[in-house]
């Protein structure tokens, strides 16, 4: 055999020793478990084959989590499940809610009323009533001039039921009435004169909408003092000394801040002279003159 056959059969040997080398390497490979062993039960739990996972070349245990120095324990399952656990509201009975007196059914007032719930109650003296969360009630009684015009007697007779009977001390206590008639002027004065001796307030609506808007508008500012409707009044000597002098003819805000860095105060600007006024800059004769009759003339004629 020559240098060349032997090379050659050298070459042949080492890819077969090769192949079954890597063949064995496969064979071991797809022998060894990765998952679960062929031979696993079927039918396992899932901590059972997790179990089994364990074993296999696949798995590392998971990194280790440092602790926090603060951290707070992990709370039970128990008491996880309560805390994430909703809370179930309570009733709210009355807060977005106008209770209804049974002989209000078939008013056509009640189509009218869209932004708040209407609930029927028995036992009511009103026709309709907001209970505030603050305990306190606001009772509303509806009238049309058209009905009081066919039974006059209707609404005194409410009333005193509502004073007479009705146990509730209501905080604000309405007469809702719908101007449906064109001659209403008289049948308006004898609704007031009932209203204010029983000390009532009465709305007056053109419209069943409108009418639907007062109740609305009534729940909506259940809880809302009467200061947002109330005159604002200045505290400060400015402003008043401004609505004073201001309201004599041809004297302006800019005559009155004069007056006032020239004399001080209202008493000596009412106390001055002519001569002293007129020194004044800005102030001339026509006011000058204004400014005297005003504080000359007597409180009473």
């Amino acid at each position: 055999m020559d240098a060349s056959e032997e090379k050659d059969d050298s070459e042949a040997r080492a890819r077969f020793d090769s192949r079954l080398l890597q063949r064995a390497e496969e064979i071991e490979q797809r022998e060894a478990p990765r998952y679960l062993g062929h031979n696993a039960p079927a039918g396992l739990s899932f901590d059972e084959a997790f179990a089994h996972i364990r074993h296999t070349e696949s798995f590392t245990n998971p990194p280790s989590i440092p602790e926090l120095p603060n951290a707070t324990p992990t709370p039970a399952p128990a008491a996880l499940a309560a805390s994430v656990a909703p809370a179930i509201p309570r009733a709210r009975d009355g807060v977005a809610t106008v209770f209804v007196n049974r002989c209000q059914t078939g008013n056509p007032l009640l189509k009218s009323i869209k932004n708040v719930g209407t609930v029927f109650r028995d036992g009511m003296v009103p026709d309709y009533v907001m209970e505030n969360t603050d305990g306190t009630s606001t009772c509303v009684l509806f009238l049309s001039v058209r009905y009081h015009l066919l039974h006059n007697m209707y609404l005194e007779e409410r009333l005193n039921r509502i004073k007479k009977e009705d146990v509730v001390p209501y905080k604000t206590r309405v007469v809702l009435c719908l101007v449906d008639v064109d001659d209403n002027e008289i049948a308006l004065r004898e609704i007031n004169r009932l209203v204010l001796l029983s000390q009532f307030t009465l709305l007056l609506s053109w419209s069943w909408p409108e009418a639907a808007r007062y109740i609305e508008t009534l729940k909506a500012y259940e809880n809302k003092s009467a200061s947002m409707i109330k005159e604002k009044v200045e505290c400060e000597f400015l402003p008043k000394a401004n609505d004073v002098l201001t309201s004599i003819r041809s004297v302006n805000k800019t005559d009155v801040v004069t007056l006032l860095s020239t004399f001080g105060t209202i008493s000596s600007v009412m106390g001055a002279s002519m001569e002293e006024l007129s020194l004044c800059p800005g102030i001339g004769a026509k006011k000058v003159k204004q400014l005297l009759d005003t504080f000359n003339e007597p409180f009473a004629k």
